[in-house]
């Protein structure tokens, strides 16, 4: 099924930095959320971050399909080191498959659903979802290995200070087995388009921590 671009894109583009911070590195590094549209129905989503370590970019190509970034690309690259690691998911729409090529693995084909996304455009569909009310969301979500169907729920409110201003917040979780180690927390900004403010990310490794610096960029 081919995608349909929406008369008007139901997320604002946007240019934002947020403050990053993971448990045993003693600095922050920032990084640039970017959605904007590049062509006819055609949009770009992109996250990098760079310091004197090395850097990191992932992007995703994609189509509005209601409240779904329908994806046809998704691109991770990560070079710091010495070493660059790089993936690539192409999300064919006419065939219903997706191939994946990873640095040092085989290249993957996998069947995808007609609403798959990538995981860089989740807080896109997320945040269209909640500003149209939905509390209980899921998702189809491609990566390099696989698609998921993954759940999020809306678990709370908090208020969050942001560039000395305090803004109230929509807490989103997303549903695991009650036996997984991780957990994924988010906060939205209802009276901001439900814009992503906030993202919490508890593995093994410890806490991870991305933290919107202004909303200056909107």
């Amino acid at each position: 099924m081919a995608p349909v671009a929406a008369a008007q894109p139901p997320v604002t583009p946007f240019t934002l930095d947020y403050r990053l911070k993971s448990e045993g590195i003693p600095f922050t590094i920032t990084a640039t959320r970017t959605l904007r549209q590049v062509q006819g129905g055609l949009w770009k989503m992109e996250v990098s971050a760079k310091n004197w370590l090395g850097e990191i970019r992932e992007t995703a190509l994609f189509n509005w399909q209601s409240c779904t970034p329908q994806s046809s690309y998704y691109g991770y690259l990560r070079k710091g080191l010495g070493r660059v690691k790089e993936a690539t998911l192409h999300l064919n729409r006419e065939t219903g498959v997706a191939a994946s090529e990873r640095s040092g693995k085989a290249r993957l084909n996998y069947p995808i659903s007609d609403t798959a996304t990538d995981e860089l455009s989740v807080s896109l569909a997320l945040q269209c979802a909640l500003e149209r009310g939905d509390k209980d969301i899921e998702l189809d979500v491609a990566d390099e290995k696989s698609v998921e169907k993954q759940r999020f729920q809306v678990v709370g409110e908090d208020i969050l200070k942001i560039d000395g201003e305090r803004l109230k917040t929509v807490k989103v979780q997303r549903v695991r087995e009650a036996n997984s180690p991780r957990q994924t927390f988010m906060w939205f900004a209802p009276n901001h388009q439900f814009l992503l403010v906030q993202l919490q990310q508890k593995n093994k490794d410890g806490e991870h921590v991305m933290t919107l610096q202004s909303l200056e960029g909107q």
